[in-house]
This record gives structure tokens, sequence and C-alpha cells, in this order.
């Protein structure tokens, strides 16, 4: 990136190491260490890519760091999530350094204008990154949940719009899947989308209710036990991702102790033909 396209992204005070760092090329890694240093430093957004250290997703991951800034594509999954982290002149930079062509595309508020002429959203959504923080579970009945209830799983999810998006067979074997039962029939469950033991983090999710049997607090209940379960198996960073549209949800989550810690965008994006005018 030349010194023009750099001094588009400073900040008002022309700080000279956002100029220098921006000058920096991106580097590939693969060293854990300086990876997990960078992303311990927002735990909350990089809840999913503390996650991705582990062995087994680790293999799948493509780095780029940029200074303290990094950039995250995930390759095990067809729309390959793309995560950065760093402010607005580093994203522009990664971004454009990126291999990919198209991606699952997860970005900050600010960092939103750093991606416009390097890539463009098909869709985007606005998201809340909600963080447990004082744990108020909601009491009920609730049943473990592991692959040999998968078809049924996979049928409740069938039964509403939405259900089990982000949903794979192998989360299951973190043990930490709730259901909830009415007449012998599976018509709620919760779990988890990530969960790292090593890095201390989970994120909450596959949480659905049967539609006939919403508005009777099955998901709080559900996802209270599995909040339940990662606390006693001590994970000390616990969030989850929520449509900024769905009020509902948040409200729910907010009653057993989540707060909103960021918002964020997400979205299939593609990277751009014909770039910008410098």
């Amino acid at each position: 990136m030349d010194q023009h396209n750099v001094a588009r992204w400073l900040d008002a005070s022309g700080d000279p190491q956002v100029i220098l760092r921006c000058s920096m090329l991106p580097r590939p890694t693969t060293g854990k260490a300086e990876i997990r240093r960078l992303l311990n430093r927002d735990r909350d957004w990089s809840l999913y890519a503390l996650a991705d250290l582990d062995d087994g997703m680790f293999e799948h991951c493509d780095w780029l760091v940029l200074g303290d800034s990094l950039a995250l594509v995930f390759r095990a999954i067809s729309i390959r999530p793309i995560f950065v982290l760093g402010d607005a002149a580093a994203t522009r930079t990664l971004l454009d350094a990126l291999p990919h062509q198209s991606g699952y595309l997860n970005l900050k508020p600010d960092q939103l204008p750093a991606a416009r002429g390097v890539f463009e959203y098909r869709e985007c959504h606005e998201m809340h990154r909600m963080i447990l923080e004082d744990f108020v579970p909601r009491d009920g009945s609730t049943e473990p949940l592991s692959r040999a209830n998968l078809e049924e799983i996979e049928c409740l999810y069938a039964a509403g719009d939405g259900g089990g998006i982000a949903f794979a067979p192998f989360q299951l074997d973190t043990g930490v899947f709730r259901g909830i039962r009415r007449r012998g029939e599976l018509v709620a469950v919760a779990g988890v989308q990530v969960l790292s033991h090593q890095e201390s983090v989970a994120a909450a999710g596959n949480i659905f209710t049967h539609p006939s049997y919403r508005g009777e607090g099955l998901a709080q209940m559900a996802a209270s036990a599995v909040l339940l379960a990662l606390r006693e198996a001590g994970i000390q960073t616990i969030g989850l991702n929520v449509a900024g549209s769905n009020a509902a949800a948040i409200h729910a989550y907010e009653r057993i102790g989540f707060r909103t810690r960021c918002r964020y965008y997400e979205g299939p994006a593609v990277r751009c033909m014909f770039r910008e005018p410098q």
C-alpha cells in the first residue's frame, strides 16, 4: 500500500505509528504463540478465532499478521468465514492481501468503511456479540444429547426457519448439548458452535425451539443447562451471536446474564473486480 493509500485511512491525529504499521506488508504465520497473544487483546471479538487455535481446527486456517493486527480465513466450511482484528487502515491492508476471492466477512462498524472497494457484501446483517456476565440460570428439566440423538435433533431443526444453520454433527462431541422433551418428543435444543478447553472460550449456539412450543421459556432453560455445563468445565469466556433485529432473543439472553459487548456486521462477500480510484 503506497503512502497515498495509507493516508486515506489515518485517524485525525495522523499517528505516525499507524503510518508505519500500514506501510508494512502482511505476512502469513502459523505461530500459535504470536496469534494467541494478538487475539487475547480482544477476547470478546476474537471468541471464534481463539477456538480455531485447537488442533483439528488450526489446520484449516489461513492467518495473516500486520503489526498488532491480523486476519483469519477459516477454510473448513464452504462459506469460508473471514475475521479481522485491527483498525480501519490495517483492515484494508489485510483484506487487500487475502488470497481468497470470497468469504463470509465479519467486520466491526469502524472496520466497515475499510472494506469498500476491496470486498462487497452480497448480504449484510447487523449482529450483537453477547458475553455471559452475571449468570442467572432458568431452571427446568433437560437431558444431555449426543450423536445418538442426531436424527431427532436434525428433525427438530427442520421444523422451522433458521433452525440449525450453524449446526454440524461433530459439535455434539463436546458433550454439552442439552434438550427438552414434551410427551417424549424433543422440542427444544441448545449447544455450542465452538468450544475450546485449551483457550477457555465457548460460543453458545444451535439454540432452537419447535414453533408449537415457543413462548414457554424453553430456549432459556436449555441454554441455561449448557451454560452451567460450560461454567462447571471452567470456561472463562462464553459468548453468543444474535441478530440485532431480534429484540426478543436479545432480551431473553439478557435475562440469563448475557450483555452486548460489541456490534458487528456479517454476510457473504466477494472481492471487487474493479478497485475504487485512488
